[in-house]
């Protein structure tokens, strides 16, 4: 026998004897808990404890007045038997236990218990069985052992939560019994019977949990009848402030086979008596037996004060009468017209049930209970009153579904409108939408397991709830492992639509730094290191935030050569393929979420095609979208978007959001006002009628109630109360907008500015930009004004930014703007920022300050002294968009700086116009304008001053191949100083030119070719010399073949005579290699060796991947055949293919993979998946407009 700790037993109080003299001495049978009492198989060891009452309520047990008491177990049931002392007579006997006519009994509520029904099997499978009228003494004492309050407040809803869920539990024993016994209608003494509190017992675990015992089941004595109670295993936990998320309560009723009795007439249950006892008993079940549940008026009709008392007509507990001595149902209704001679019969003072809310219960419990009891009143009931118990039983189930709400309420919160306010944000339940939910995870969950990834488009009109449908499941997705990155397009935004998606991904490698291992993050950095070689450095620019995936440890493979490529769609589609393919997987799964598509710009969409359509990899990522679709025509970018990933068979859902049900809405009105479903309905249709069921106009329009007071917190009844006339009279347009603009014209002037310069920024504002702006005159005081927009909630603030709560708020605020005067408000926005300098603090500050000022140009700024410093502010915007690879940006930038300048501007501004109009064209080719970097182009060369200003126009020039190109790479290498006929040469000129450079070799080492140095002095024109060689040898191989080799062999010629070790150096040596194995000479071995060095030097320094490819492509098509194996070829060609990509370059890519695919097919590779690859290969070809690169693939296959 274990010894018995007395810290975690659990009392259970037996009643007094009244046998005992002592009123100081009670008996407590304590049932041990995890520690305690050893039970055998044969017999149960239990301890009855007398005490002091006042040490008993001080929690101190003293061991003094211990003894053992025997109870034995004859395995079908456990009898406790008690010594005579402890026996007592009954002074009141349970009509269904002691054999006594139904009739005879009446329940005297309002007098003290003075006894209870032994237990017939008090512990049996591990379980406490205890008489209703026991367990409610027991709970309500229970308290009495802990002075901490706040331990004293957990243990209060504990023990709420307890008593609700027996409600439950006798709700679903007394729908059980009307349901299955349907012979005759109950008389009212045998309802009195099946409801009394001596006709249930509750059966409790064995095991003790921190806070009371867990109730396993609620058993009803006659009809026998036995219900199990499951619930999840964190119902009964209320010491955390959260929501009560995912409560689920199952009541499983374990009772004989019922025959129907058809010996008579079956008669439907009128249930509104059963209704009305069932009130009875939860009353007392949570009132207890305190007075201050039962208040007596001891008036007669002849008092004075006779005509204060309530009326039965009105719908309260308080106008509920109950007779003391004699049987309620005796007691007649009346009308206020015939109050004051109303009398009740038999009875001599009339008690009323106060409402449960008077004593600490919230008023949705007490509610229930109220039109419980309000069913009693006959004709005269109230319409909240219960028409069935099934109601109740639903009633009952949200009180337990939902304790946050409905039971642990918050008065003050209540009265403040603070959960109104709260609806909508991230932490409250989602409202019609579970299929939907339940469409993206499982989406989600098919592409973590498989690793092919997936697109969902979502559609709706605004404040439908399409972002707050995919962010319901965003906690989901992190519980499986998924990594979520979440970006938003803005009509307005400062921010060029690009930078979207590059700050979602960059995002991700954060993320990835903050929740991955070391050991995880160093096998990224492995593989990265891998994929991209060298070349990290690309990666590095496109994302600078990988560097932050580093480990101290890891080296930086940057290279130190300057990059002259700079990176353009193709180049940036390819390096997000290459990164996902390393970083995702189906071990980290990514999920991308992009907020209104509709303000989407194609290279975005194309960005994420590209990795969803990546072939090479699995980039294990789910992409989901929302727009607007009444805000997008039939061909908008959107729908090419999708179209294209089903072309590349990227499997996509779409979803498509209406406004709530009229069900819904009802939910969501009774969650914001913390009021059960059934009683706001009639409310909730007004809602409903109004708004469509759009839950944001729901939202706005219940927030406009209350701001006006139509819907206001009642203190004194603890609910909020409504006017439905006055509600229905509303006469609202079905815009939200309407609603937001009136309340923010209820705003002080300093916070309406305030929301006004926020709006023009877009759907968030930069804390250090509001901090600035405020600084200055006609902007001051911002940064406070914003404070008080985030306190009236229309913004949030996240440490760094002010965000609009939703889009339809930014635009409320933005059209209070006179449209007349948009562009000068955003203007003097603009130069207000550019006088306090906030361009200086960031790239983002740039970007916004020159986006409010362009809202002006060129007619507000043209002659003023401004124009020049906003010109130069245009240019270094489309700088570090370049350099973003943020192009269609970069090009408006630099066409506003560029409309600036003044006509005679090469003459008063020579050097300005000359670098505006280069990166005009720079930016402009990107973005497909060939003909307006063309004008730009020719611009710089008709009015440059010299060779050196005009050399840069001249390349770009010559970027593809074309006769042209060989044309004008000729004419410039001319003006350079190098010698080149006009016209085409004879066979044996061109030999002549080829063995005078193969004897340069002839008389140099390998070991001395390797070791050449850059000059020390005309580098620059060398460089651009060897430049232009190196674009005449690619343009001259596709446009003039025959010159091709002699270009090579000047070219090589150059190189060995100027000594020069620069990127152009390997492929001035390959191009001559291959020339002379497959010229006129086929000197195959010489071709090799001089080949060879050329590989050699690429490979001892890093250059550029253009170059590179460019080697490859000459080497391993030309020479490698001939020499290396077969395998090593195909893969070198793909490598030249990533290279390519890497810059953009499409055209040289496309002949990479022409070239691997040739070469696969001579191997010997298995068909089926070359016709596979083929198929992608073609299907790139029409994404980057190669016809040329088609038509090869189209041979091949």
């Amino acid at each position: 026998m274990r010894l018995f700790n007395h810290s975690q037993s659990k009392a259970l109080k037996l009643p007094k004897s009244p046998h005992h003299n002592n009123a100081n001495i009670k008996h407590t049978l304590i049932i041990n808990g995890a520690h305690g009492i050893h039970m055998s198989d044969s017999i149960d060891t239990l301890l009855v404890h007398s005490d002091d009452q006042d040490q008993r309520q001080s929690g101190n047990c003293q061991s003094g007045g211990e003894r053992w008491l025997k109870a034995f177990d004859n395995r079908d049931q456990a009898a406790v038997r008690t010594s005579p002392s402890c026996q007592h007579p009954r002074e009141t006997s349970s009509p269904m236990c002691d054999g006594r006519s139904a009739d005879d009994f009446v329940v005297h509520l309002s007098e003290p218990l003075k006894t209870f029904h032994p237990v017939q099997a008090l512990v049996k499978n591990d379980e406490i069985a205890i008489p209703l009228r026991q367990w409610i003494v027991d709970d309500d004492n229970e308290g009495a052992f802990y002075s901490d309050r706040s331990y004293q407040a957990t243990l209060r809803k504990t023990l709420t939560l307890r008593k609700v869920t027996i409600s439950y539990a006798i709700a679903k024993l007394l729908q059980h019994v009307s349901l299955n016994y349907p012979t005759k209608q109950y008389s009212s003494s045998e309802l009195m019977c099946l409801c009394s509190i001596d006709n249930f017992r509750i059966r409790l675990s064995h095991e003790q949990s921190e806070i009371g015992w867990e109730v396993n089941g609620v058993d009803m004595i006659k009809p026998p009848l036995r219900l199990q109670i499951n619930t999840s295993c964190n119902f009964f936990d209320v010491s955390s402030d959260d929501e009560f998320t995912g409560r689920t309560i199952m009541a499983d009723i374990i009772s004989p086979n019922v025959k129907p009795d058809d010996t008579g007439d079956v008669q439907t249950n009128d249930e509104s008596m059963l209704c009305h006892l069932f009130g009875l008993l939860l009353h007392l079940l949570f009132a207890g037996e305190d007075p201050a549940g039962i208040k007596a008026y001891g008036h007669q009709k002849n008092d004075k004060n006779y005509e204060d008392m309530p009326l039965a007509k009105k719908s309260s507990l308080q106008s509920f009468p109950h007779m003391r001595g004699g049987d309620f149902f005796q007691a007649k209704s009346v009308s206020e017209s015939d109050s004051k001679n109303c009398h009740y019969e038999g009875s001599e003072q009339v008690h009323l049930l106060q409402p449960l809310s008077t004593i600490g219960y919230s008023a949705s419990l007490s509610q229930v209970v109220t039109n419980l009891l309000d069913c009693g009143l006959g004709p005269f009931r109230a319409g909240d009153s219960y028409p069935c118990l099934e109601m109740a039983v639903v009633d009952i189930c949200f009180l337990l579904e939902e304790p946050g709400r409905f039971l642990f309420e918050d008065v003050q919160l209540l009265s403040k409108g603070e959960r109104i306010l709260a609806i909508g944000k991230e932490n409250e339940r989602l409202y019609g939408r579970t299929d939907d939910a339940h469409l993206i995870t499982d989406t989600f969950c098919r592409v973590a397991s498989t690793g092919e990834s997936e697109a969902i488009l979502i559609g709706g009109f605004s404040g439908c709830g399409k972002t707050r449908l995919v962010c319901s499941v965003f906690e989901a997705v992190e519980a499986v492992g998924g990594f979520v990155i979440v970006q938003k397009f803005d009509a307005v935004s400062t921010l060029s639509p690009l930078s979207v998606v590059m700050s979602a991904f960059n995002e991700l490698c954060l993320l990835f730094a903050k929740r991955s291992t070391p050991q995880e993050l160093h096998a990224i950095y492995e593989g990265l290191i891998e994929e991209f070689g060298a070349n990290f450095h690309v990666l590095a620019r496109t994302l600078p935030n990988v560097l932050g995936m580093l480990s101290p440890c890891d080296s930086l493979p940057i290279s130190s050569n300057k990059a002259d490529n700079l990176a353009n769609y193709s180049s940036l589609c390819f390096t997000l393929q290459r990164f996902m393919r390393i970083v995702s997987s189906t071990l980290r799964p990514v999920m991308l979420f992009l907020d209104d598509l509709q303000w989407a710009d194609p290279v975005s969409l194309g960005l994420v095609h590209a990795v969803l359509s990546d072939m090479k990899g699995e980039s294990c990522m789910l992409f989901v979208g929302t727009y607007r679709d009444n805000e997008v025509h039939p061909d908008h970018i959107i729908f090419g978007f999708v179209n294209l990933l089903s072309q590349f068979n990227v499997k996509t859902s779409k979803i498509r959001l209406d406004g709530l049900t009229e069900s819904d809405v009802n939910s969501m009105v009774s969650h914001a006002f913390r009021t059960l479903p059934r009683l706001c309905r009639s409310l909730s249709q007004v809602v409903f009628r109004k708004t469509n069921g759009n839950p944001y106009f729901v939202l706005e329009f219940l927030r406009s109630l209350v701001h006006r007071e139509i819907v206001k917190f009642c203190l004194r009844e603890r609910r909020w109360t409504w006017d439905e006339a006055k509600v229905s009279a509303e006469n609202i347009t079905d815009n939200v907008l309407y609603l937001l603009s009136n309340k923010i014209n209820g705003l002080s002037a300093c916070t309406q500015t305030a929301l006004k310069c926020a709006s023009c920024f877009g759907i968030k504002i930069e804390k250090s930009i509001a901090q600035k702006l405020s600084c200055h005159s006609d902007f001051i005081n911002l940064h406070s004004s914003l404070d008080d927009a985030v306190n009236g909630g229309f913004m949030d603030f996240d440490g760094t930014h002010y965000r609009f709560v939703h889009d339809k708020v930014r635009e409320a605020a933005y059209d209070l703007i006179n449209a007349d005067f948009k562009d000068q408000f955003h203007f003097e926005l603009g130069m207000a920022m550019h006088s306090s300098r906030v361009y200086k603090d960031s790239a983002d500050a740039l970007f916004a300050t020159i986006e409010q000022i362009n809202h002006g140009v060129p007619s507000l700024l043209i002659g003023t002294s401004h124009q020049n410093a906003v010109a130069e502010l245009n240019y270094e915007a489309s700088v570090k968009s370049t350099h973003c690879a943020s192009f269609t940006s970069a090009f408006r930038y630099i066409k506003a700086a560029v409309s600036l300048l003044s006509g005679d501007s090469w003459t008063t501004h020579y050097t300005i116009s000359l670098k505006y109009y280069l990166q005009l064209a720079k930016a402009a080719i990107p973005c497909g304008s060939s003909d307006e970097a063309k004008a730009a182009l020719d611009k710089i060369i008709d009015d440059g001053k010299c060779l050196e200003d005009k050399i840069d126009a001249y390349f770009l020039l010559v970027a593809s191949p074309s006769l042209e190109s060989v044309q004008m790479c000729v004419h410039v290498l001319r003006l350079l100083g190098e010698e080149l006929p006009d016209e085409d040469l004879e066979a044996c000129q061109i030999n002549s030119a080829l063995s005078e450079t193969k004897e340069m070799f002839e008389i140099e080492s390998d070991e001395k070719l390797l070791r050449m140095t850059s000059p020390d002095q005309n580098s620059d024109k060398i460089e651009n010399i060897m430049k232009f060689y190196a674009r005449l040898g690619f343009s001259s191989w596709f446009a003039a073949p025959k010159m091709h080799a002699f270009y090579m062999a000047r070219f090589t010629l150059f190189c060995l005579k100027s000594k020069v070790d620069c990127k152009y150096l390997p492929l001035a040596f390959v191009g001559l290699g291959a020339c002379l194995c497959y010229g006129l000479t086929a000197e195959t071995l010489v071709g090799y060796r001089i080949g060879k060095i050329g590989l050699m030097l690429l490979h001892r320094s890093e250059l550029d991947m253009e170059v590179t490819s460019q080697c490859y492509l000459a080497y391993y098509f030309m020479l490698g055949l001939s020499v290396e194996p077969i395998q090593a070829c195909i893969n070198m060609h793909h490598r030249g293919y990533e290279f390519a990509m890497q810059v953009g370059n499409t055209s040289l890519a496309g002949l990479h993979l022409c070239l691997a695919v040739h070469r696969e097919i001579i191997s010997g590779k298995n068909l089926r998946s070359i016709k596979i690859e083929i198929a992608f290969y073609l299907k790139l070809a029409k994404q980057h407009s190669l016809p040329a690169v088609a038509v090869l693939m189209r041979i091949c296959r």
